[in-house]
């Protein structure tokens, strides 16, 4: 018992100083989830036989994917600002900037995504449309039959 109490009070002390800039990823993957769940939703709406409207749950591992290469990236970082640049936080900066960009972009493509909005129709001509990919709605199919 003393040996693995050990070796998770080591395993915390190595990743408490990066859990607080996690956090922050954690909700920006909260918000993209929920955009994705959104986009279910107006996928369902517009095409019912074609769509459930439900979020997969094949799609939690990628997210536990992203979660933990994210996890694993700011630990790095944060020895790097620890070790190598010393007494900063611009490689944890830095890394955060680049998941917010990723998650940013990824929200933006979900919201877009099947909305008859002004400012969507913008954007769908620069993103991708993510509810053939992540709803199995071939839409090549669905605007032939239109």
């Amino acid at each position: 018992m003393q040996y693995l109490l050990s070796i998770c009070t080591g395993l915390l002390l190595a990743v408490e100083t990066s859990l607080l800039f996690f956090i922050p990823c954690l909700a920006a993957t909260a918000l993209d989830v929920w955009s994705a769940y959104c986009l279910g939703k107006r996928v369902h709406i517009k095409y019912p036989e074609r769509s459930d409207g439900k979020f997969k749950s094949e799609y939690k591992f990628r997210i536990m994917y992203t979660m933990i290469v994210a996890f694993i990236l700011i630990i790095l970082a944060n020895y790097v600002d620890m070790y190598v640049i010393k007494n900063t936080d611009a490689a944890v900066r830095f890394v955060l900037a680049a998941f917010f960009i990723y998650q940013g972009i990824s929200i933006l493509e979900n919201w877009s995504s099947e909305n008859d909005d002004k400012r969507a129709k913008v954007l769908q001509k620069v993103l991708v449309n993510k509810a053939e990919r992540h709803f199995n709605v071939d839409l090549s199919d669905l605007k032939k039959e239109d």
